[in-house]
């Protein structure tokens, strides 16, 4: 049960390697025109239709009783997964598996969000300590993306014994640069967008102010002229861009701005280093994707990041916000060629371990039959 079940890429393929495990899976979620897609695999998918919409959050108001009771009577639903959101869906369906005796999970992805509008934090406040937590306090577990998150549950009422912590997977399979594909696409890529020979830094995800781009751009503009040529790579798109743009032409810092790419691997694999200088993270799948591909990374020491990268052994980790610590570790890297090619193959290693679909698949289902 999730309000925008289809912009949670996560969710989906939790959903979708359930399936194909040969379990039942039924999906019910409001549906944003955005979010319509076919490729819908090994699940039922049941839209709940908004009474209102709150476009500032932005989130819905929906009040599907019957449907939830209905949807978990006629097709035989034994466990229920929750997704923490501003969602009215969530609050019913605890409240109607208590009605019904179906044990639910809940799952938190991340910190609490707050828009910078008083209104608006102050209804995401009012949720948080009042529906959030009765929801927790009946959820069989509470399923965390990372350590960091413990606080966050805590907060809320939640004891140790009923908090798991199941970090996201990728496909070690497709995030392989090793393919020929990949090759071949890179190396057009680097000439197309005439980075030539320079050390590539780069970023992939949205382009707003929580991710810290500025600060990576600034730390860019103090390494510039240490010898070999860089070049700040940019991926994605969103609000800042031109601001983003305008700072990287007063700090003189040569930056390549691609826009969003629905075809990441040849970027990745265009990079030296990836740099994710974000003030807020849950667990970075854009992080976990980049070791995936061999790359050296540094990254801002909030919310997930540690649980993925040790400080000084497969990567650097930073003080968000902090340019100077930023430039410092890129310089470390930027140096020595042999460091950056040791981490890279650490990283895939590391994610292959422990960050694969396979693992965290196998770790939720044992979660849902110890609920059960």
């Amino acid at each position: 049960m999730a309000e925008y079940y289809f912009a949670n890429p996560d969710f989906v393929r939790l959903g979708e390697e359930l399936g194909k495990r040969g379990h039942h899976v039924s999906v019910l979620t409001s549906i944003r025109e955005v979010d319509k897609t076919e490729k819908v695999r090994n699940m039922a998918i049941m839209e709940v239709n908004p009474i209102v919409t709150l476009h500032r959050l932005p989130h819905t108001l929906t009040f599907p009783t019957s449907l939830i009771y209905r949807t978990i009577k006629q097709q035989n639903i034994e466990i229920i997964h929750l997704l923490n959101d501003l969602s009215t869906n969530a609050a019913l369906a605890s409240f109607v598996s208590k009605l019904v005796d179906v044990p639910y999970v809940y799952t938190i992805q991340g910190p609490g969000t707050r828009l910078g509008h008083p209104l608006v934090d102050t209804v995401i406040s009012t949720y948080h300590w009042t529906v959030e937590r009765w929801i927790v306090s009946g959820a069989k577990t509470v399923i965390l993306l990372s350590e960091s998150l413990k606080p966050s549950a805590q907060e809320l009422g939640v004891e140790d014994a009923r908090i798991v912590v199941v970090h996201s997977g990728i496909d070690p399979e497709h995030f392989d640069p090793h393919q020929d594909k990949v090759k071949n696409k890179t190396q057009r890529l680097r000439e197309h967008l005439g980075i030539g020979d320079a050390l590539v830094l780069g970023y992939l995800g949205r382009l707003a102010s929580v991710k810290g781009l500025d600060v990576f751009l600034s730390a860019v503009a103090h390494i510039q002229d240490e010898g070999r040529g860089v070049v700040a790579l940019i991926v994605g798109d969103g609000a800042i861009r031109n601001s983003l743009q305008e700072l990287a032409n007063r700090l003189k810092v040569k930056t390549v701005f691609t826009g969003w790419q629905q075809d990441t691997l040849p970027y990745y694999s265009l990079m030296d280093v990836f740099v994710l200088p974000s003030y807020s993270e849950g667990l970075a799948n854009v992080l976990l994707e980049a070791m995936a591909m061999e790359k050296a990374v540094v990254a801002t020491n909030v919310g997930g990041n540690p649980d993925i990268v040790s400080n000084g052994e497969n990567g650097f980790l930073v003080p968000a916000g902090d340019s100077e610590n930023m430039a410092w570790a890129l310089a470390q890297l930027m140096k020595d060629d042999d460091l950056r090619a040791r981490i890279g193959t650490w990283n895939r290693q590391k994610v292959e371990r422990h960050f694969s679909w396979a693992a965290s698949i196998e770790k939720v289902e044992r979660l849902y039959n110890q609920a059960l």
